[in-house]
């Protein structure tokens, strides 16, 4: 064996020897068996096999034991993360982690061709190109996924609630992640912001939306956080520093090295300062959603409106490796996020999430107006809960799957060049819908097809509309359907501050 895979072993086995408590002459034992297993195998196996090979899936094995974000990077994968959080790489466009060892979506980007094929947070990825993705390192399935824009992927995935696998089939794209996907006055006086990312630009990006919808008569705001899984922590800060008064602590990371840990605060005065504001999260709001949903929370700035979030609340330092080991880099856990109470963002349980949550069972409270008490158990727990989208039918699912609606809303549109903003799906729109996704051989029955009529016409409507006039033509039907954004709008109409919105559901 090569002198430096030794040292590399000896390494990352001291590491571990020393994170368990292990000292010197175990750890000396631990590195002579494995050296011996490494040679023995190299001598013995049936076939000749690569040690480097070796040692990485050895690395890759101890990692795993740690928590699903701390993962040994080559200096391949080293560069495409850098190329990814500056929001732009060619792929699916999702994020994934490993949930009880099995790859899960976190969260698709909006726009993205994961999105737009209804690959939705909490599905479970089986196969790639039919290749199981049970053992498979977290790693080594991204690589899988991404590639050439207009090369084909074909991803199996599982489901909750519903029985068989299914196969989508999609077309690698460009990803470029814009932080800010759509922002708009939808009344008078209520400005729209949706964040969709936190890549490089989303400080300035979220700035200078706010500056328009304010020039624009805005004096209310609703900032829509769902589905965004997150990104850079330094962006958290700046979209956050938009929200509340200079001063205000904003995030804590704290782990077991001292010197690392770190407190943030809002550097300038708030651009909406006691203006009625609700921020929507959903379970797919993860990360640095979570720190500015979680800022603004406790210092009762605005209402958090939605689904409990996600409780990615661990942070990953990227820590080179020497030279004389061919990796590049270390992704490493070193601390977790703790909101300006000092709740700490990590979910607890296991279903989601591997790391300990230190403050779990401790009482905490608001450090604004209100003084009201706060959950602990992890993530951002809504001050108003609303009721989580309606699961879809197994065979709606196949049909996106199967490409059906883009399919069949870019025949539409195709076919239909007259269309005009205010078109609806009518009962024609839907029979030709029906025979199209029947000649697929799609299987339902007429009474599963009845029963979701409206799910169906809302998502061709959607698309349609997104196909014909892009993202503006989308999110003119969704601001106008989405229940979501109904009952926020229907809310902070009936606010003038902050203290009057808080007062419409209860709190005083």
């Amino acid at each position: 064996m090569k002198k430096k895979y030794i040292i590399v072993v000896s390494i990352f086995v001291l590491a571990f020897g020393i994170w368990t408590g292990v000292r010197g002459q175990n750890i000396r034992q631990w590195i002579n068996t494995f050296n011996e297993i490494l040679a023995t195998v190299r001598v013995n196996y049936v076939q000749e096999v690569d040690s480097k090979d070796l040692i990485e899936a050895a690395i890759r094995g101890m990692l795993a034991k740690l928590d699903p974000h701390s993962t040994y990077l080559t200096k391949k994968q080293h560069r495409e993360l850098r190329i990814r959080t500056s929001g732009k790489y060619g792929g699916l466009g999702f994020t994934v982690s490993k949930i009880k060892n099995v790859i899960t979506i976190i969260s698709p980007f909006e726009g993205t061709p994961a999105y737009r094929a209804g690959i939705q947070p909490g599905d479970k990825i089986i196969k790639i190109d039919s290749i199981p993705t049970k053992g498979m390192d977290i790693n080594d399935a991204v690589d899988k996924m991404r590639g050439t824009p207009g090369t084909k992927v074909t991803l199996t995935i599982m489901r909750e609630g519903i029985k068989e696998f299914i196969d989508f089939h999609l077309t690698r794209a460009e990803i470029k992640i814009e932080s800010v996907k759509y922002y708009g006055v939808i009344k008078p006086d209520i400005g729209y912001l949706r964040i969709s990312g936190f890549s490089q630009n989303a400080g300035k990006e979220v700035s200078e939306a706010l500056d328009s919808l304010i020039a624009q008569g805005a004096s209310k705001f609703i900032i829509d956080l769902r589905m965004n899984p997150g990104g850079l922590l330094k962006q958290a800060v700046e979209v956050s520093d938009n929200f509340l008064p200079r001063g205000k602590a904003i995030v804590s990371t704290k782990g077991r090295n001292r010197n690392m840990n770190r407190d943030f605060y809002a550097t300038t005065n708030s651009k909406t300062g006691d203006a009625p504001l609700i921020i929507l999260v959903n379970r797919a709001s993860a990360s640095a959603s979570e720190i500015v949903a979680g800022a603004i929370q406790d210092w009762d700035y605005g209402l958090i409106v939605g689904d409990t979030t996600f409780g990615k609340g661990s942070v990953q330092t990227l820590m080179r490796l020497k030279k004389h080991s061919d990796s590049d880099a270390l992704k490493l856990t070193t601390q977790l996020y703790y909101t300006p109470s000092g709740r700490c963002i990590n979910r607890s349980d296991t279903i989601f999430y591997l790391l300990k949550n230190p403050t779990l069972g401790k009482e905490f409270k608001t450090l604004g107006t209100f003084k009201r008490k706060l959950p602990s158990g992890g993530a951002i727990i809504p001050d108003t809960v609303l009721e989580f989208a309606k699961r879809l039918p197994a065979f709606i699912v196949k049909a996106i799957g199967e490409g059906a609606f883009m399919q069949y809303t870019s025949k539409y549109v195709r076919e239909h060049p007259e269309l005009l903003p205010d078109f609806e799906i009518d009962a024609r729109i839907l029979k030709d819908f029906k025979s199209f996704v029947q000649d697929k051989k799609i299987k339902f029955s007429d009474a599963e097809f009845d029963s979701t009529t409206q799910q169906i016409s809302e998502s061709l409507k959607m698309m349609i509309a997104e196909t014909k006039w892009g993202t503006e033509g989308k999110y003119e039907i969704l601001l106008a359907e989405d229940p979501w954004i109904k009952e926020s709008v229907n809310l902070i109409s009936k606010a003038n501050s902050t203290k009057e919105l808080f007062k419409l559901v209860g709190i005083k």
